[in-house]
């Protein structure tokens, strides 16, 4: 099969698996509070990586930052809990929507903790995709639900999240940094949902269960993409999860789209995909720049 539909294939595969994760916690959140789902979702998550884990045995299992590692899940755990509660009580294409937002507040934590040089191109594109987010809420114009301020500070949470990752896979595997993302967090969310406690049933189990798997899915997907593609081909890809959440929003839920929701969500994307363009560009020149050093030192 050539590349490039490889490519393709795994992006469109891994976008709607997406989706049907986010669907489940959706439909999960009809019953039980976010904290529960939280936990099962780890849970369970850590049930589908183990055989993978054990498989890969004993690579997977060293990380070279346990404190970080640490780190990260404690963050995450606050970002996932807010992530949950906010799918329970929003649209899911105005929940996609804001949460392509992420990579907006992760440029600008990534510029602040890293200390990247930021330039007028992407100051232009940071402003664009918060003009794309006052579009998508409306502000004045319809009253800014809960679930709108809790996906808000998930996003900005999460990004962070993505900055340590960033740091940890210089290192770790993917595996590894996924498995040890949701094994730190079972056990503080057990505690912490103890206070919360519901009881599942059969069908919520198999839910839960359906659930990890898609994660599993997507997070092989975009790993495998990364590795076989520039992220310049792939983001736009990331597009579709909104289409995939529209549809399953429209079908199962009952959920009539707004193209004032879209209008924003195109204006987000639209800026992120520059800002993407960009970095690659900026790399592009800097491994010219060293080949071009290492020319000169050989010569």
């Amino acid at each position: 099969m050539n590349k490039k539909l490889l490519v393709i294939l795994l992006s469109l595969t891994g976008t709607l698996t997406a989706a049907i994760m986010v669907s489940g916690i959706k439909l999960l959140s009809q019953d039980l509070n976010p904290f529960m789902i939280a936990f099962y979702r780890c849970l369970f998550g850590v049930l589908v990586m183990l055989p993978f884990m054990i498989y890969n045995y004993p690579k997977a299992w060293k990380t070279h930052n346990m404190k970080l590692q640490f780190i990260r899940c404690s963050i995450n755990i606050y970002s996932m809990i807010s992530w949950f509660t906010a799918i329970g009580t929003m649209q899911l294409e105005k929940a996609a929507a804001i949460g392509f937002t992420t990579p907006l507040f992760t440029t600008i934590l990534a510029i602040i903790f890293l200390g990247e040089v930021i330039k007028i191109q992407r100051i232009t594109a940071l402003v664009i995709g918060f003009i794309g987010i006052l579009v998508v809420i409306r502000p004045g114009y319809i009253p800014i639900e809960s679930g709108t301020l809790w996906l808000l500070s998930a996003a900005i949470t999460f990004s962070i999240v993505i900055i340590i990752v960033k740091k940890l896979t210089e290192k770790d595997s993917s595996l590894t940094t996924a498995f040890y993302q949701m094994a730190f967090m079972v056990p503080p969310l057990f505690l912490i949902s103890l206070f919360f406690w519901e009881n599942v049933n059969i069908n919520q189990i198999y839910l839960f269960i359906f659930v990890a798997i898609s994660g599993f899915i997507t997070q092989f997907s975009f790993a495998q993409c990364l590795k076989m593609a520039e992220t310049t081909f792939i983001m736009p890809f990331q597009f579709t999860k909104l289409i995939w959440l529209s549809v399953i929003g429209y079908i199962y839920f009952s959920e009539i789209p707004d193209y004032w929701t879209w209008i924003g969500a195109v204006i987000i994307f639209t800026s992120i995909l520059f800002i993407t363009y960009r970095e690659a560009v900026k790399n592009s020149i800097l491994k010219s720049k060293k080949v071009d050093k290492l020319l000169t030192n050989y010569q």
